[in-house]
């Protein structure tokens, strides 16, 4: 299962904005999920975030395949009832399609859905 990130752009100052949440579908147990995000425009720095209710949740972001990848995947966690963010640099991410590729991998024997209710945001300054 793949989800489609939408951005959430700040495109003016001074203005409130709602951010979008993207949940997780996996509802199986110990499944990982592909979170898909496609920058609107030139390499950027972002910031992806991150909830989870139950348990500890792994991320791990996918180098790139440009000049200034990166040298390895960026992997963290986020701890049982958290919201955790991260800022990148689109460019050390960008996948030869374009994307970055976020996956979230579920504490062993939960699910990403039921039992984390995982979900993520992209924030993009333009």
């Amino acid at each position: 299962m793949a989800v489609a990130i939408t951005n959430t752009l700040i495109a003016a100052l001074n203005t409130d904005q709602a951010v979008t949440f993207n949940a997780a579908t996996a509802d199986t147990a110990n499944l990982a999920e592909v979170f898909t995000y496609t920058p609107t425009g030139k390499d950027s720095k972002i910031v992806l975030g991150f909830e989870n209710t139950t348990g500890i949740l792994s991320y791990s972001i996918a180098k790139g395949a440009g000049v200034f990848q990166a040298a390895a995947a960026k992997t963290g966690t986020v701890a049982a009832t958290s919201s955790d963010v991260i800022q990148i640099e689109t460019g050390k991410y960008l996948s030869a399609a374009g994307t970055v590729l976020i996956t979230l991998t579920p504490a062993a024997g939960t699910k990403l859905l039921t039992n984390h209710a995982a979900s993520m945001f992209a924030l993009e300054l333009i």
